[in-house]
């Protein structure tokens, strides 16, 4: 199994709570924090799910950037917090390339 680690960044906007993943650029919102990581993980899920589908996966994950890592391999990742910003993160089981 392979893997990729991603990031969210998520800002108060109102009463609303706007989430993105800084990698992919897929973007939700929530009324609470929780709410919209979640949004968003589903946003992300659901646009590497597309990708897959339309076999485009490995090469947007190779024009943005994102390692791919195989399980059992430790993975480091830095991450870049803008100003009044609150980052989460997550992994998201890829299958091997074909």
């Amino acid at each position: 199994m392979q893997y990729i680690i991603v990031t969210f960044e998520v800002t108060r906007e109102g009463d609303h709570y706007i989430s993105r993943c800084q990698e992919l650029g897929t973007a939700s919102f929530g009324r609470s924090e929780e709410e919209a990581v979640a949004n968003v993980k589903e946003a992300t899920l659901v646009y590497l799910n597309t990708l897959e589908d339309l076999g485009e996966r490995e090469q947007v994950l190779k024009d943005r950037g994102i390692a791919v890592h195989r399980a059992n391999e430790s993975a480091d990742q830095k991450v870049t917090c803008p100003p009044n910003a609150i980052i989460h993160s997550a992994v998201f089981p890829v299958p091997a390339w074909a």
